[in-house]
């Protein structure tokens, strides 16, 4: 893994594996519906992951393959706005990996829970890492998202078996 901080120039590669993770893998969620993916890709572009990538209040982290990313993970605050990984290196513990990291980012920023909203794709690699269902389904350009959430403990190899 690595952590992708300011002025590092992969703001086309992060948006590359975004966008193709997105219409590859995500298909039990768009559905090949070209206007729920162009809503879904509408800000995936290079400007937007610069500004994720470089903001502050951030944690983004690659994860590279042979030159090439084929995964990323961003954090704002208490929220995992992204995690990603593109067709090809599905099923290889990349996703886990950033996840893991992403957690031990946020956790050393004092952060003690990571939410996020879950595709239906995603949602059970959510829950095999311990997120839960924290509210009502809901419903953005036809396709819904799951709100989950963690408790970060300070010992991550603690294990809780349901939401505080």
């Amino acid at each position: 893994m690595h952590y992708v901080g300011q002025g590092q120039g992969h703001a086309a590669g992060v948006c590359e594996a975004v966008r193709q993770s997105i219409v590859k893998c995500c298909v039990q969620d768009h559905q090949n519906d070209p206007v729920a993916m162009a809503a879904w890709l509408e800000n995936k572009s290079p400007e937007n992951a610069s500004v994720w990538v470089r903001s502050a209040d951030s944690v983004a982290l690659v994860a590279v393959r042979e030159n090439t990313i084929v995964g990323f993970a961003l954090a704002v605050f208490d929220e995992l706005a992204l995690c990603y990984v593109v067709h090809e290196a599905l099923h290889q513990g990349i996703g886990k990996a950033l996840l893991l990291a992403i957690e031990s980012q946020v956790r050393s920023r004092g952060i003690e829970a990571l939410r996020l909203e879950s595709t239906r794709t995603a949602e059970a690699f959510y829950a095999r890492n311990g997120y839960f269902a924290s509210g009502p389904v809901q419903v953005w350009a036809g396709m819904e998202g799951l709100p989950m959430a963690k408790a970060l403990m300070a010992d991550p190899a603690e294990k809780r078996t349901t939401w505080p």
